[in-house]
């Protein structure tokens, strides 16, 4: 596997991690002040926080791996 494909599978994967954890986000958001303990929101603030934090260094490392791309592949800023 080349280099290239490695960051662009490693961005690739990142994308699909951020768009996971955000539908928990969204699904846990709402459940939230439902009355019905059975389906309640299953996280609190504390974990949403964390949601958000993984979301951004997720962000951050993968767009660290796509300026690498960019340069190896020469594409101009």
């Amino acid at each position: 596997m080349s280099n290239h494909t490695y960051l662009a599978k490693r961005i690739q994967e990142s994308l699909d991690v951020i768009s996971v954890l955000a539908e928990v986000l969204i699904c846990n958001g709402g459940h939230k002040g439902n009355a019905d303990n059975d389906n309640g929101a299953q996280i609190d603030a504390r974990g949403e926080e964390g949601i958000h934090q993984a979301i951004r260094l997720i962000a951050l490392a993968s767009h660290k791996e796509f300026c690498q791309l960019t340069t190896k592949l020469e594409i101009p800023e």
